[in-house]
């Protein structure tokens, strides 16, 4: 690949590659739907993927993704997998908090920091007895830190293995 992918372009090879397993072919009406863009926004990315050898696409025509463009999906999704996983196992954030903060946290996320990311979710599902559970008193750092107070501030209020 001579480009950078994006994350924007991330998200729009994610869409196809999600697409594909649904629906077997991907459309960019499908495509601007599922990204929440524009077609033509949609047109554009899908040029610069082509361009990348990551799809087949001709205009007006079903969008694949080539064996490399699978190969990148299946990167990112590991990655946004293992980020939010992990926000949500070890960290105890509900599954809509992890999904938006993996999002951030998954693009500066070097392989060998994932490596050590997916042992560690591994390692933590595989043995529940030695899981850290979040004391209610963490809800006072927020304050004493950030002048904020608790649940709301660091989290929307779940802290897992605690009862608010």
């Amino acid at each position: 690949m001579n480009e950078h992918l994006t994350d924007s372009l991330g998200r729009y090879l994610l869409a196809i590659h999600e697409l594909s397993v649904e629906n077997k072919v991907a459309r960019s009406k499908d495509i601007a739907q599922a990204v929440c863009v524009s077609r033509p926004s949609v047109t554009g990315a899908l040029q610069k993927l082509n361009k990348m050898g990551l799809i087949d696409y001709e205009p007006y025509g079903y969008v694949s993704l080539t064996e490399n463009g699978v190969n990148e999906a299946r990167k990112l999704l590991l990655k946004h997998r293992a980020t939010q996983d992990f926000l949500q196992l070890a960290l105890g954030l509900p599954e809509e908090r992890a999904q938006d903060v993996a999002g951030q946290i998954e693009q500066s996320l070097p392989a060998d920091v994932l490596c050590r990311l997916v042992q560690f979710n591994n390692f933590y599902r595989q043995n529940p007895d030695k899981r850290f559970y979040w004391d209610p008193q963490c809800r006072n750092l927020c304050e004493i830190l950030y002048g904020t107070r608790g649940p709301v501030a660091c989290t929307d209020g779940v802290i897992a293995g605690v009862d608010s």
